[in-house]
C-alpha cells in the first residue's frame, strides 16, 4: 500500500504543470514528505532559481527617471509648482496670470486649433511672463501630448505655444477679438536660473468624459473673419 501511494504521489509530482508565469522561469523540485502519524504523503513544491535568473530585474524597476530636472515631468514638481501657483495668485490675483495654449500641428490657416493646457502664473516684479513659461516648458510640453495623445502625441519636442491673458477661457470661447493669442518663445536667456518659488504652473485637467478645451484662430493666434458675429 506505501509503495502506491509512493507512486502516485511521483507521478502527481511529475504532472503537475506550473500556470505562472514567474514559476516557469525557475526549476521545480518536488518533495514527498511521509507523516508517520497519520501515514500519509504530501508533495511539497520548492522553487529553486536558474542562474541566469539570480540577477533577474524586473524592467519596470530599471525605466530611467523623466528627463527635466526640477521641471520633470513627475508628482512630486507637478505639485510643487501647483502649490507655488496658489500661493502667487492668492498675492496677485488674474494679473499674474497667463493662459497657455498649444497649436495643433495637423491644422494650419483660418482653422487652427488651440488646446488649452493650463495656467502659468510669476512674480510680476521679477519674472517675465516669457521667462515664466520658459522656465516650466518641460512640464507644459509633457502635459500637452499627455492630455491630447491623438492630436499633440506625436509632437513633442516641436510643440507651439501661445498665451492669453488669465482667466479669459470665457472671452476666448466666445471669440471675443479683443483676446489675442501670443506666441511662446521656448527658450529665454536666463529663464534656467528663474527660482521655482517664483513662478506656478496649474495644469489642465481632462477627465474620461472630458473633450477637453480648444479654440480656432489663424495661424497669427487671431479670431478668423468667419467666426466673427
Amino acid at each position: 500500500m506505501r509503495q502506491i501511494l509512493l507512486l502516485s504521489c511521483t507521478a502527481l509530482a511529475a504532472s503537475f504543470t506550473p500556470t505562472s508565469t514567474f514559476i516557469t522561469h525557475h526549476h521545480r523540485s518536488s518533495i514527498i514528505h511521509h507523516n508517520p502519524s497519520s501515514n500519509k504523503h504530501s508533495v511539497a513544491l520548492h522553487l529553486m532559481p536558474n542562474e541566469d535568473d539570480k540577477d533577474y530585474i524586473s524592467p519596470m524597476r530599471q525605466r530611467p527617471p523623466p528627463k527635466g530636472g526640477d521641471v520633470a515631468y513627475n508628482n512630486e514638481n507637478i505639485r510643487r509648482q501647483l502649490r507655488h501657483y496658489n500661493e502667487i495668485r492668492k498675492v496677485g490675483g488674474k494679473e499674474c496670470v497667463q493662459d497657455i495654449y498649444a497649436q495643433d500641428p495637423n491644422t494650419s490657416g483660418d482653422n487652427t486649433r488651440f488646446w488649452f493646457v493650463g495656467k502659468v502664473a510669476r512674480c510680476t516684479g521679477t519674472v517675465s511672463a516669457e521667462a515664466a513659461i520658459a522656465r516650466q516648458m518641460n512640464l507644459l510640453e509633457e502635459h500637452a501630448t499627455r492630455i491630447r495623445p491623438v492630436e499633440l502625441g506625436r509632437s513633442f519636442g516641436i510643440l507651439e505655444f501661445w498665451f492669453a491673458h488669465g482667466d479669459t477661457e470665457p472671452l476666448t470661447s466666445q471669440n471675443d477679438m479683443r483676446t489675442r493669442l501670443q506666441k511662446v518663445t521656448k527658450v529665454v536667456d536666463g529663464s534656467d536660473k528663474v527660482p521655482l518659488l517664483e513662478v506656478g504652473l496649474d495644469l489642465s485637467i481632462v477627465t474620461n468624459q472630458g473633450a477637453g478645451f480648444c479654440i480656432v484662430r489663424t495661424a497669427d493666434g487671431v479670431v478668423p473673419p468667419h467666426m466673427i458675429v
